[in-house]
């Protein structure tokens, strides 16, 4: 396989981010050039990115910055195909060794070339023992990381994986300086770090030396934290910004309908609920089965997704055609008297109380808490609700404060693997992961489907792996939802990437031209 380009950190530490604020990635701020004609660009974030750490997982919002201010050896086309970013070129020579030849031009944002030992020295920080990157558990497949040239490096694996390539497009498997270290990583994305004003905003500007002839297109990208949606819906419509994310379905035929303003949308997010299974009542997964009976996913999605969601209860899979959700029939579908049953099995018949977190920034989160509230209360469960935002969320979901929690998100990419992010065992504790959950048997087929080739076989392999999900429920599926994004019509060359790429659509924002 040959693949060619045909088209031309920090934590906020108050110390941290004020170095940040002097170096800016490696630059003096405020010294990026954009390009002759070249327009700013206002975006509304749904939440204030809590860290800017580029390995790190802190939501959608903090990967849009990231992806602003650094790059990896492989991306995404428009279309969602692979295509390579920082390497020119690709290769895989055998079914465990990838060859990668690094583009002359590219740069760090302090000038620098971007070299092979950057490479190697970013891909062992993500690897790790240590590390709290997002792919420290995607990276333990690689055996040796080898330069062999000042622009060549070959990446050798312990054993096949189908979907390696995709982990190194993954917007968390960026390449640093190695000059460089936390909190003040220096990347080579097409736009610098400007302006932080915590709690507020984050503003980029045009790297002058990124490696694409005429990209980025806009001079700068003003990133404005509106956790509230009414707020940002207002704030669009009013040209105030010109581009806004997480519109919530209630808002799409306004939005679509608007004179200055349009939708754009992609099929991908999923919405699922986690449990506890370390400590607190679903350590017993009898009750873990009760809520699985308990929950309508059908009101789920007429109270939370004005219907437009489309419910499911199987792995959280896009199409693929190395997975069948038909080949596992046994199911916990709506089914209130078997969860009361279950709850007095387990001996909590008389009424269980437990805590349900969620967020109150995302009217979708927020809506969906709410529904499950009310399916657990009829079936013997009081639900106390925690609605704190989103960055509280984040951090109490890392630390395992909550029974049951509301989590939506999507997959790194758009295959079965996908699924190991949230119920292999053996990675750093996440709030997009059951808390404590770990199945050897689930881990073994894991790493057997990322070595199979053959889709029949993979296929196999994810049902049996959907079966134990099933009895293990560790979590549940409830459905498909879209991720939107409200455009002002004079914006030209935004759309979101498709399924579960939606979350890295921040890579159009290079493209981007306002009129």
């Amino acid at each position: 396989m040959i693949a060619k380009d045909s088209r031309r950190g920090f934590s906020f530490s108050r110390r941290g981010f004020l170095g940040a604020l002097v170096i800016a990635g490696g630059l003096p701020v405020g010294i990026a050039r954009a390009a002759a004609g070249a327009k700013p660009v206002r975006f509304g974030l749904s939440s204030f990115p809590p860290n800017l750490h580029p390995f790190e997982y802190t939501g959608t919002a903090s990967l849009t910055v990231k992806l602003m201010l650094y790059r990896g050896l492989l991306s995404y086309a428009p279309d969602g195909t692979l295509r390579p970013e920082l390497a020119q070129e690709w290769r895989q020579v055998d079914p465990v060794t990838y060859e990668f030849v690094l583009r002359e031009n590219a740069r760090f944002h302090d000038g620098t070339p971007v070299l092979a030992e950057d490479v190697k020295y970013s891909f062992e920080l993500i690897a790790d023992e240590k590390s709290t990157a997002h792919l420290r558990k995607d990276f333990q497949i690689v055996k040796t990381f080898e330069v062999f040239g000042e622009r060549s490096l070959r990446i050798v694996l312990k054993q096949p994986s189908v979907t390696f390539p995709q982990v190194l497009a993954a917007g968390y498997a960026v390449v640093v300086s190695r000059r460089s270290a936390a909190p003040n990583f220096i990347g080579a994305g097409p736009f610098t770090l400007d302006n932080v004003e915590r709690g507020s905003s984050v503003t980029v500007k045009a790297f002058p030396e990124f490696f694409r002839a005429g990209v980025p297109g806009p001079s700068a990208i003003h990133f404005i934290a509106m956790p509230d949606e009414s707020l940002r819906i207002a704030a669009l419509e009013s040209g105030d910004v010109d581009i806004i994310e997480y519109v919530s379905t209630q808002y799409f035929d306004r939005l679509k309908n608007g004179a200055d303003v349009g939708l754009e949308s992609a099929n991908g997010p999923f919405m699922y609920l986690l449990f506890n299974v370390q400590e607190g009542p679903f350590t017993d997964p009898r009750l873990r089965h009760a809520v699985a009976c308990g929950i309508d996913r059908n009101a789920v999605n007429a109270a939370a997704f004005s219907g437009v969601g489309t419910p499911f209860d199987h792995l959280p899979v896009p199409p693929s055609p190395a997975y069948d959700a038909a080949l596992v029939s046994e199911r916990f579908g709506y089914d209130p008297a078997r969860a009361k049953a279950l709850l007095a099995e387990a001996g909590v018949g008389g009424g269980l109380v437990i805590e349900l977190l969620s967020t109150s920034q995302y009217a979708q989160h927020n809506d969906t808490a709410l529904v499950i509230q009310q399916n657990l209360a009829e079936i013997g469960i009081n639900a106390n609700l925690s609605l704190p935002d989103w960055a509280t969320r984040v951090s109490r979901g890392n630390r395992g404060q909550y029974h049951l929690a509301v989590q939506g998100t999507a997959g790194a990419f758009n295959d079965p693997d996908a699924v190991s992010a949230y119920i292999e065992g053996g990675q750093v504790p996440s709030y997009t992961r059951p808390f404590g959950y770990n199945n050897a048997r689930v881990n073994e087929l894991l790493s057997a489907g990322r070595q199979e080739m053959d889709n029949a076989k993979r296929q196999k392999i994810y049902a049996e792996i959907d079966g134990l999900i099933v009895q293990d429920a560790p979590l549940l599926s409830l459905l498909w939802r879209p991720q939107a994004y409200g455009v002002r019509r004079s914006i030209r060359n935004f759309a979101p990437l498709p399924g579960f790429l939606s979350f890295q659509s921040a890579l159009r924002l290079e493209d981007v031209t306002s009129a």
